[in-house]
């Protein structure tokens, strides 16, 4: 029996008990960090797909005027990042 055909056994057992986790089991996602862009009401933890950018960084999209607390680093959720490097796409990186 080779490599292939006893990991498809395996699978086939596993599935057949109750042996995975449902995802009803999971308690709903509570976020710590909040997004630092303002009238954004998501959260930036790392779990979330959260990032953390410089300062200078964020204001060249959003404008001093719509980051919610001067910080060295600001606190960016997913969709806010997204957005970010859509934004920074067709320019030069810093470093070249």
């Amino acid at each position: 029996m080779g490599f292939k055909s006893r990991a498809r056994k395996r699978r086939a057992s596993s599935q057949a008990g109750d042996g995975g986790a449902s995802n009803e089991d999971k308690p709903e996602f509570v976020g710590e960090v909040p997004c630092d862009i303002k009238g954004c009401e998501r959260w930036a933890d790392k779990k979330a797909g959260g990032r953390k950018m410089a300062y200078d960084r964020a204001v060249d999209v959003w404008g001093s005027s719509g980051i919610s607390k001067k910080v060295r680093k600001v606190a960016l959720c997913k969709p806010c990042y997204r957005t970010w490097k859509k934004e920074k796409k067709g320019e030069p990186k810093e470093w070249e």
